[in-house]
């Protein structure tokens, strides 16, 4: 018997396609990770801007690369790096002139023609540029309306920010480029209870991240922290790794890291194969056919609509402003919907709103039989307006 849900009697080749064709979206597995995508953040000092470089510098190495290296340089640094790339005998090509988030966006098309590898060191300065220029062009609109600016965003205001800045996590993961991102350390933040037995809370310090939009600390396939290990007059950088998703490194401390004492984690990768897409290629508009700009979704609108037949049949029966018409209309509300108050009506739901409408109507209907089916006309006065 047949369980497949294909027909037995295809060849197995053409078995295998049609099943392949029937599954859709499923597919069988590849390695789809083409390109470093490398996260590294710490304190100053730590060792961020040098190790990133030694990465850079060996993976070029690595994956016989003749492009040059570019970098995204906010702080500037690489002007104190330069010797470690001519000792190794690679171009270096940096945008150092801006922290604009708009600028790094044109840097990453620019790079990816140009070259196989970039750095981009400090992320902290462009999402700090996010922010202030967010709340800059804010300031300038409400000045235009006599309104006082703003000293800081408030809450409504991180949406936008963040669906900007979306686009360049995007561009970041399926860049067809190996990307190295260089953050300041940041503390995480949270309230606890206090041990004093007071039942009041403390808020403390409960570990470090990447200081930038929180969700790109997420994002990296290797995560570093990189820490000054202060010893006897001296420090030795050490990188801590957080989160190594090729499961080579996770959790070591390495002292002096380099491209060798990392390269675990680039072996895992499909270097030269296939890298994936963008994840913004597809997207649930589908789903939301009656969402527009106003903000009103389907039931909020179906709401509207349903109150307004309901007020409209209303009308057509009782049309006059004289006390009996009055009356009638709401003690057909208070019939149909259990209450006398229009405000109560407009805030039920549509699907409500509409089985009322329809059981209203078919009892007018059927007691006015007899009557013409368009009465004369009478007041626009909406039922919400008029006089109980």
């Amino acid at each position: 018997m047949n369980t497949d849900g294909g027909p037995t009697w295809l060849a197995a080749d053409t078995l295998k396609a049609y099943e392949e064709q029937a599954m859709g979206m499923l597919k069988p597995a590849k390695n789809k990770m083409a390109y470093a995508k490398v996260g590294l953040y710490g304190s100053a000092g730590s060792g961020k801007t040098r190790t990133a470089s030694e990465i850079a510098i060996g993976l070029h190495k690595a994956i016989g690369s003749t492009k040059p290296i570019a970098a995204f340089d906010t702080e500037p640094a690489f002007s104190f790096v330069l010797p470690l790339f001519e000792h190794a005998g690679i171009e270096l090509l940096v945008a150092d002139e801006s922290r604009a988030l708009s600028d790094l966006m044109d840097f990453m098309d620019e790079a990816e023609k140009a070259c196989d590898i970039v750095i981009i060191d400090s992320i902290t300065h462009v999402w700090r540029d996010a922010q202030e220029s967010y709340l800059r062009r804010m300031n300038e609109t409400r000045k235009k309306y006599g309104k006082k600016p703003l000293g800081a965003l408030e809450f409504q205001h991180w949406r936008p920010i963040k669906a900007a800045w979306a686009e360049f996590t995007d561009r970041f993961l399926s860049s067809k480029m190996h990307v190295i991102v260089c953050g300041r350390a940041g503390q995480v933040y949270e309230y606890q209870d206090k041990d004093d037995g007071s039942g009041k809370k403390e808020l403390i310090s409960t570990g470090t991240r990447m200081a930038t939009e929180k969700e790109l600390g997420y994002e990296p396939s290797l995560l570093i922290e990189m820490i000054a290990d202060r010893r006897d007059g001296y420090i030795v950088n050490t990188a801590v790794i957080q989160k190594d998703r090729a499961d080579r490194l996770n959790g070591r401390e390495i002292e002096k890291p380099d491209y060798a004492k990392l390269e675990g984690h680039f072996q895992a990768l499909n270097i030269g194969g296939q890298h994936f897409d963008s994840m913004d290629r597809r997207d649930s508009q589908n789903m939301f056919p009656d969402a527009d700009e106003s903000g009103w979704d389907a039931e909020k609108r179906n709401r509207e609509i349903w109150c307004e037949e309901i007020a409209e049949l209303l009308k057509k029966y009782y049309p006059s402003q004289t006390a009996d018409d009055k009356k009638s209309r709401q003690d057909l509300i208070e019939q149909f919907f259990d209450t006398r108050s229009w405000t109560r009506v407009e805030g039920m739901k549509a699907d409500l709103l509409k089985q009322a409408y329809e059981d209203m109507r078919a009892h007018l209907e059927e007691k006015f039989s007899d009557a013409p089916s368009h009465p004369v006309e009478g007041s626009d006065t909406p039922p919400e307006q008029e006089a109980a």
